[in-house]
């Protein structure tokens, strides 16, 4: 994989799917604007997004995961295998 052709995936819309929460409530719960969260649900502009850390320590903690789990790196295409 070139290293210029990568971005970042985040996962949480699998999360909470899975966690069945909605993006309203977890937003609500620790305290983050949604409009932030729906974008790292749905990968939003990955290329160029500033994630804070204290979102993604939030995310980890109120998810009890780590950022490993949270994000993986993947081929700017979008193919990629979980």
């Amino acid at each position: 994989m070139d290293i210029n052709d990568v971005r970042l995936h985040c996962h949480l819309g699998e999360i909470i799917k899975k966690k069945n929460i909605s993006a309203l409530k977890l937003s609500t719960e620790i305290k983050y604007r949604r409009s932030t969260i729906n974008d790292l649900i749905n990968n939003v502009d990955m290329e160029n997004k500033r994630i804070p850390a204290e979102l993604i320590a939030k995310l980890c903690a109120y998810f009890n995961i780590t950022p490993n789990e949270l994000f993986s790196v993947v081929p700017k295409d979008g193919s990629h295998s979980e």
